[in-house]
């Protein structure tokens, strides 16, 4: 008996404009959020959403880089910051909105075949955490 091979179907081409439109919006509502939240990150998050007007596939490669996604200095790892004094309640509303917008970001990145190493294990952690 013999077995057959899957053919692989290349992905379907991603919508360069759509996956710009998410990721602007998430970097629109991330920015604030992160203002309120005393980080010292939101400058960045507001000059890479800029930067894809100015240059889409630097602040591609900038959006998937190791400062958002790679260790205990990264982006993703100040969703686990202490607490600057807001309400309780506040503060967890705020933090699952930081990694719901992560999420966002990196299922796009993901999509793109283009995610940092460090993507992956986030994505998990930020999902289960808000779970």
């Amino acid at each position: 008996m013999s077995r057959r091979r899957r053919e692989r179907t290349a992905a379907a081409p991603r919508d360069e404009a759509s996956d710009r439109a998410v990721v602007q919006a998430a970097l629109s509502h991330l920015q604030p959020l992160l203002v309120h939240m005393g980080s010292s990150r939101a400058a960045d998050v507001a000059a890479l959403r800029a930067r894809f007007d100015e240059d889409p596939a630097q602040a591609w490669r900038d959006i998937d880089s190791n400062a958002w996604w790679a260790g205990a200095g990264s982006l993703a790892a100040e969703t686990m910051t202490d607490n600057p004094g807001l309400a309780e309640s506040e503060w967890d509303t705020q933090v699952r909105a930081f990694r719901e917008l992560m999420i966002e970001i990196a299922e796009v990145l993901r999509a793109r075949g283009i995610a940092n190493p460090g993507l992956s294990s986030w994505l998990l952690a930020f999902r289960n955490w808000n779970a």
